[in-house]
C-alpha cells in the first residue's frame, strides 16, 4: 500500500517522490539510488550505492552470507 511504501522509505531513510501524472496516468518516481542488504532475520546489513562494481557487491554479499548467524528465537516462540 502507499502507507507501507512511505513507512519503508522512512525506516531506511531514503528519498522517494512521485512526479506528476501524464495524460495516460503514468508517472516517474524519483528516489535514492541504493541497494540494501537485509538478512533473513530482517536486520539491515549493508547498502550499496552506484560506485561499487558488481564483483565488489558480490564479494560483500558473500562475506555477509558466510558470517551470518541467525538471531536466537524470542521467548515464547
Amino acid at each position: 500500500t502507499p502507507e507501507q511504501v512511505r513507512a519503508a522509505a522512512a525506516a531506511f531513510r531514503v528519498y522517494v517522490s512521485a512526479g506528476p501524472r501524464d495524460a495516460d496516468g503514468d508517472y516517474v518516481v524519483d528516489h535514492s539510488v541504493l541497494t540494501f542488504l537485509v538478512d533473513p532475520d530482517g536486520a539491515f546489513r549493508d547498502c550499496y550505492g552506484s560506485a561499487p562494481t558488481a564483483e565488489e557487491v558480490a564479494r560483500s554479499v558473500r562475506a555477509h552470507m558466510d558470517s551470518y548467524e541467525p538471531l536466537p528465537p524470542e521467548e515464547g516462540e
